[in-house]
């Protein structure tokens, strides 16, 4: 059997109305990208459906072992393109345990600058 026709199979599966959310952002090196998948029992249509969710800083280089807690916060939501169904990719800011973005959370101080600027194009 060849290897797509058995992804296929899988991806074709019947997901009973739940939705598989890719929470996707950039780690503490700034270059590299991590990821965590959420299951909901609904499909989510904006970013602000879906929940915060949290991770241990430091296994991705973004804090030390103590107050290692950050925090994804939901920013962009699209269609999944690797999986079939109405799963999602969600990108997302990283916030500290204080709740102050993360020293490589570069879309936090983009969206200040554009937000601060939409009046002067």
């Amino acid at each position: 059997m060849a290897s797509n026709v058995l992804l296929n199979r899988y991806l074709d599966l019947p997901q009973g109305g739940s939705c598989m959310v890719e929470y996707i952002w950039i780690d503490g090196t700034g270059e590299g990208v991590r990821s965590k998948c959420r299951t909901m029992d609904f499909e989510p249509k904006k970013p602000d459906q879906c929940p915060v969710w949290n991770f241990d800083g430091s296994s991705t280089y973004q804090a030390e072992g103590s107050n290692s807690d950050m925090y994804l916060v939901p920013a962009a939501l699209f269609r999944d393109p690797f999986r079939k169904g109405n799963n999602k990719i969600l990108l997302c800011e990283v916030l500290k345990y204080n709740k102050e973005p993360s020293e490589t959370n570069n879309r936090h101080e983009c969206l200040e600058a554009m937000v601060a600027a939409k009046d002067f194009h």
